[in-house]
């Protein structure tokens, strides 16, 4: 059948927004690896802009399960959504003479906070499949 759906736009969401954990991810992980070098501004991403703007990306008469089936086929664009993040006049620890503004403290508790939505949408999705296995199993074990 054309209309039966395996996963519905709740499980497509998950998903995507375990792709944007995971890019964020790769960003955090590049500030904490270039803490030490020279210039370099941290960068983070900005995840609901890119939660946003792919579920605004247009206005066709289309399921939202169909836009995000052709959302999550393609590249996602996340560079659009990488931004060095403002320091707002304060300072992350000591004053570096070098030009790099890493602060690791603040890198490292980015990436804890990302890594526990990361889990916590991992294990969302972990029980929605564990109930389709059961359901499949006919409610055996």
């Amino acid at each position: 059948m054309a209309g039966l759906r395996l996963f519905d736009f709740t499980h497509q969401l998950l998903e995507l927004s375990m792709r944007v954990r995971g890019a964020r991810h790769e960003v955090l992980s590049a500030n904490i690896a270039n803490a030490d070098t020279p210039g370099f501004r941290p960068k983070d991403l900005d995840f609901e802009s890119v939660i946003r703007t792919a579920m605004d990306l247009d206005d066709r008469p289309i399921s939202r399960e169909r836009q995000m089936d052709e959302i999550l086929s393609g590249p996602l664009g996340f560079e659009a959504a990488v931004y060095e993040p403002s320091t707002g006049g304060q300072s992350h620890g000591e004053e570096r003479f070098d030009g790099n503004r890493v602060s690791l403290d603040r890198q490292i508790a980015l990436l804890n906070e990302n890594a526990l939505s990361y889990e916590a949408n991992l294990t969302l999705f972990s029980r929605t499949l564990a109930k389709l296995r059961y359901v499949i199993s006919d409610g055996r074990s």
